[in-house]
Parts: C-alpha cells; structure tokens; sequence
C-alpha cells in the first residue's frame, strides 16, 4: 500500500485501491464501473462527500448526484424503538408487575412494580442516558 493509503480510513482506502487498479488496467477512458460507484456512494454516509470525493479524487458533483439518487440505507438492529406502549393495571390492583427493558447494545433494566408508576418516563430516561453519557 502506498503512503497516502496508510493515511485514509480502512474503508476508504480499500475502494481507492480498486479504482486506482481499474484507472490503470482498463484499455481506453470511459465511465467508472457500476460496483465501484456503488462502493463509493456507501462510504459517503460515514464519511461525508467532500472528504470521500477528495480522497479517491473524483468530481463531487457526481459522486453528489449520485449520492442523492441512491436508495436510503436502513439502519440495522441499534435502531430504538420510537414508541412503547405498556399497559398497566389500574391503580387500585396490588398486582406485582415486572417489566425489563434492554438497550441493542446490551444494556438492560429491570423494573419491579407493586403500584402506578410513569413507566413511559422511566423508559425514556433510561435509553436517553447512554446518548448523553458519550
């Protein structure tokens, strides 16, 4: 690997390596293949255009097109929840509830129950103090 690879993220230097490989052995000039294109546009959402366009010398404004006309990536599993519904007894019950609450990251919590309690809030505050804890 050459100096400026050592100097890029993984990612990015290993898509440089397959463009630079392709810019040296194809036979005339032309258009840049479909899969090195699509490596390219994945690597924008972690990285950002400009850095991504700059580093494997390509025109932002068409890494910028096709960026923009790209499906949207789903995220995958780390996703939380936007909406938790819990039903809770009525007030007046004396049954004992007990709710665990787990975080994708393996964080979890454990509620015990003997009465009303704003459950909602608790969840909430639980999933909100790893965001602010960083």
């Amino acid at each position: 690997m050459g100096k400026t690879h050592t100097l890029l993220p993984p990612d990015i230097a290993e898509v440089l390596k397959g463009i630079e490989h392709w810019r040296k052995t194809r036979p005339r000039p032309g258009r840049m293949p479909e899969g090195l294109w699509s490596a390219v546009v994945g690597l924008v959402p972690s990285h950002g255009l400009n850095p991504v366009a700059r580093a494997l010398r390509l025109d932002y404004y068409s890494l910028k097109r096709r960026f923009e006309a790209a499906p949207p990536r789903r995220k995958g599993p780390e996703r939380t929840p936007a909406f938790v519904e819990v039903a809770l007894p009525p007030a007046s019950s004396t049954a004992q509830c007990v709710l665990e609450l787990q975080e994708p990251r393996g964080g979890k919590m454990t509620l015990q129950m003997h009465g009303p309690m704003d459950v909602v809030a608790l969840a909430e505050a639980f999933w909100r103090r790893r965001r602010c804890s960083r």
